[in-house]
This record gives structure tokens, C-alpha cells and sequence, in this order.
């Protein structure tokens, strides 16, 4: 095994009842932590895509061996958001020789297997329940976020050489994630992930707009990498009216898509347009190195990712995705089995 290093945790939350601002903040993990999450993942025998239900068993029990800190800090993130939308684990030690090439497309499974992955898994796990979902990525708990040369101009996570729109993660959905997850084994450079904060839109916009953005008057379109495989949806391919902001005044909910979001009047046409623009002027930007595990916040956040033009030589960027949800038994009715994938009818 490879020499280990010090593990540094970035980490941007909110402390909620700890401390009344958002804060950032750095951890620097020990020694002693380190070996005990290194010692969690190395518990994990179980290879997700083989039988996800004990895996995430697995990872939900390795779950709460970890260290105080980091779990103080996880589930203040999970209840209160945080200031970026975003809470980032930083610099965790990849011996690159040991690492795959980057496959052609997300049909391998590979990146599941990386010790990286089940300590994000752990991560995961402390705060939420892992979730696949059937119509994207085959249902696997953990996708390959690997540029696809043949899909490059796309606006899905396999595109490359176009700009990723900022969206929530499947805004259509009822049963979209809380918590969309990235750990990051072959970084690029130019390859930057945006965060627009729910508290960015409101702080630039009137009163009057906030209140319409809490009316239905938008819908949306199912996003692209769920109809690849001509899956049909019992809603439909297009969703709502809905609203763009939910939920209490004081913690509002968000959702968006710049690509697949329509206003039902000019009004609220214009409110899409301004969004964007909202966007590129306050927007936030990590670029995912070698290493860091991101959590981006689905309810109270929307991502996207600029441009990047991969060579297609095994060393392009290579992500593992996963995503969970906080309240498991509000899907129950979609999985079948009561296994950890959502069907695609109900997507």
C-alpha cells in the first residue's frame, strides 16, 4: 500500500445551532483519523454493482465509526445547507500508478472499486441513503462521470466540449437526490464545477420576483441521459407547472434547469433568463482535483461545469458520482424488492 499523507479537509457549512453564521472552515485530519477511515473502507467487501443492498449495509455500518469531527460537521451540512452550496473534502493521497485509465464510457464499473470511492460511500452514508437510479447509468449506485467522445457536444455528465448548464439534479423527478456526490480520481484543469446558492438568486432579485419564483409557472423537460434508453415515465416527458423556490422563507428550496425549463408566461420566461444571468455574475467555482470528494447540496444549490477537451488517452478526468436521499421510505413505492434503485418508470 501507498505511502499516506495527510488528509485536509476544506469544508464550507453552516455550524446551525453550533454558530449562527456560515462558516468556513479547514480540518486537518490526524494520523488516528486517517487510519480509521482508511480501516473503514478496507471493511467494505462487498462490490456495489454486484449486490447493492449489502453494500450500502456495509457503508451505512462503517458509517458510524467516524471520527466526531467530520460527522458533527456532515450532519450540519445535511440539516442546514452551506454558505457555497457545496461541503468539500480535500487532498486525500491517490497513488496514481495504481489508478485505471479513464474508460471510453460509464459502461465499466470501474471507479466503485477505488478505495477512494467507499470512503465516499462512508461519507455518504453517515448523513443519507445511497439511491440509484434505473434510467441513467444502468441503475448503478456509482457511475464513471468520464468524458464520452461521442457524446462531447451533449448536455449530459459525459459531455466535455460544451459548458454544462447549471441545473438541479433531476428537477423533473419527485424523487430527485438531496445529495449528489463527485470523488475525483484524474482531475482536469480547465474543468471547473459551478455552484449557484439558492441565497445568491434571492440577495439579486426584487420582492416581487421572489414571490412569483414561488408560483407554478414553469415547467420541465426529462433530462437527456434518462431518455437514452427510451425509457417511458408515467408522468411523462414533460413536468409541472412548478415553482422555483419552495419551502420555508427562512431555509428555501431551489430548483432549476437552464436547459430544460420553460416559463409559462413572458413574465416568467424573463425570471429564467435572469437566473442566468444571476449566474454568471455570482456563481461559484472548484476545480475537482485528484483526491477531493465534493457533496453538492441538490435542494438548496444548482451545478454545472465548464468546457474541457479531453484526448481520449486513459488519463482524460475521472469522476465517481453517487447519490442519496434523507428520507429512504419516500421512494419505497418506486423500488422494487425494496432494493436501492428507483425504477425508470418512475423517474
Amino acid at each position: 500500500m501507498h505511502k499516506m499523507h495527510k488528509i485536509y479537509i476544506f469544508i464550507h457549512f453552516t455550524m446551525g445551532s453550533f454558530k449562527k453564521n456560515p462558516t468556513n472552515s479547514v480540518l486537518e485530519l490526524n494520523e488516528e483519523e486517517i487510519n480509521i477511515l482508511k480501516n473503514l473502507a478496507s471493511s467494505i467487501k462487498t462490490i456495489p454493482s454486484q449486490n447493492s443492498l449489502f453494500f450500502c449495509e456495509e457503508a451505512k455500518a462503517a458509517s458510524y465509526f467516524i471520527p466526531e469531527r467530520i460527522k458533527t460537521i456532515l450532519l450540519n451540512f445535511a440539516q442546514y445547507g452551506s454558505e457555497t452550496g457545496y461541503l468539500l473534502f480535500k487532498n486525500f493521497e491517490i497513488n496514481s500508478e495504481a489508478l485505471p485509465k479513464t474508460p471510453k464510457n460509464n459502461k465499466y464499473n470501474i471507479g466503485e472499486k477505488e478505495e477512494l470511492t467507499k470512503i465516499q460511500a462512508i461519507l455518504v452514508s453517515a448523513i443519507g441513503h445511497l439511491l440509484g437510479y434505473e434510467a441513467e447509468c444502468f441503475g448503478n449506485l456509482f457511475q464513471d462521470i468520464v468524458p464520452n467522445e461521442s457524446m462531447a457536444n451533449n448536455q449530459t455528465s459525459l459531455g466535455s466540449n460544451i459548458e454544462l448548464e447549471i441545473h438541479t439534479e433531476q428537477a423533473f423527478s419527485n424523487l430527485k437526490p438531496d445529495i449528489l456526490s463527485l470523488s475525483c480520481l484524474k482531475g482536469d484543469e480547465n474543468a471547473n464545477t459551478y455552484m449557484l446558492p439558492v441565497q445568491n438568486i434571492l440577495k439579486n432579485t426584487t420582492d416581487q420576483e421572489r414571490a412569483l419564483l414561488r408560483l407554478p409557472l414553469w415547467k420541465t423537460g426529462v433530462d437527456l441521459s434518462f431518455k437514452l434508453n427510451n425509457h417511458e415515465f408515467i408522468e411523462g416527458d414533460i413536468r409541472g407547472p412548478m415553482s422555483i423556490i419552495n419551502g420555508e422563507v427562512n431555509d428555501p428550496i431551489l430548483i432549476f434547469d437552464q436547459d430544460l425549463m420553460t416559463g409559462i408566461t413572458e413574465e416568467a420566461q424573463g425570471l429564467l433568463k435572469k437566473i442566468v444571468n444571476i449566474y454568471y455574475k455570482h456563481r461559484v467555482s472548484h476545480n475537482l482535483k485528484k483526491g477531493e470528494i465534493i457533496f453538492i447540496d441538490n435542494k438548496r444549490a444548482v451545478h454545472g461545469r465548464s468546457p474541457f477537451f479531453p484526448k481520449y488517452n486513459g488519463n482524460d478526468r475521472f469522476l465517481v458520482r453517487c447519490f442519496a436521499v434523507f428520507d429512504l421510505e419516500r421512494t419505497k413505492y418506486a423500488r422494487p424488492n425494496n432494493d436501492r434503485v428507483v425504477s425508470a418508470i418512475y423517474s
